[in-house]
């Protein structure tokens, strides 16, 4: 079986409750469980999510981490002030760096603890920078694929590309408003909330950010085998 979890933001107490969830639930350690990205900015334990998530990493090898549009900001935001920083990523931008503190990057730095005279970057352990650097752009298995944001729909131009050079990780309605059947692969995305506080499910894509970065559930779903709508499960904590 095959288990995705969306945006978390820092809520490492959900993520916790939720894998206890899956857990009783029926995940077992030959299924995958893949994350849909954005760890980081917003919520208040963003290094406890990075701890769990490598814990998780370490144990669990039938685990996908995906990298959402906030983990490579946080990455460009390193490599544009030190720039001898391997960011080790060509689909980013330095200049997405520069925003990276208004988007939720201040609370992640809050969540190391003071400064204590150290360089902004220093308070981050360097397994969760190496974490971060092992991120995928999207996982493809069965009939689903996976990306943190969606993907460019075939015949769609991609306007952002001075910005955002990489659609996988900030593209929105162009993707989410298209009706192609994506070569026959059905796209689970997390990056755009649902205002309901619920997956959406669709015939061709996935959604699963519930919004636990701005006070809404963290989801999860049980993918089925053959991709049926009305088969998809849904955990929420």
């Amino acid at each position: 079986m095959i288990y995705a979890v969306g945006d978390i933001h820092g809520q490492n107490e959900k993520l916790r409750a939720l894998l206890v969830k899956l857990t009783r639930s029926g995940l077992r350690p030959e299924d995958t469980l893949v994350f849909i990205g954005d760890y980081v900015d917003r919520g208040p334990d963003v290094a406890g999510v990075l701890w769990t998530l490598c814990e998780l990493k370490s144990k669990r090898p039938n685990t996908v981490f995906l990298r959402g549009n906030h983990e490579q900001m946080m990455l460009d935001a390193r490599q544009r002030f030190e720039p001898s920083f391997d960011a080790g990523n060509l689909c980013g931008n330095t200049e997405s760096g520069v925003f990276w503190f208004a988007e939720g990057g201040q609370q992640t730095l809050e969540s190391y603890g003071p400064p204590m005279g150290r360089r902004w970057m220093e308070l981050v352990p360097r397994v969760h920078w190496d974490f971060m650097l092992s991120t995928l752009h999207e996982h493809n298995q069965g009939v689903y694929r996976f990306a943190h944001a969606g993907v460019l729909p075939s015949g769609v131009e991609w306007g952002n590309m001075e910005f955002a050079a990489e659609p996988r990780l900030w593209i929105r309605y162009e993707f989410i408003a298209n009706e192609s059947d994506f070569n026959g692969k059905t796209i689970v995305f997390g990056h755009t909330p649902t205002r309901s506080g619920q997956p959406l499910i669709l015939w061709n894509k996935i959604g699963i950010d519930t919004g636990a970065g701005f006070g809404g559930p963290l989801t999860a779903v049980r993918l089925p085998d053959l991709y049926d709508p009305q088969q998809v499960e849904v955990f929420q904590v």
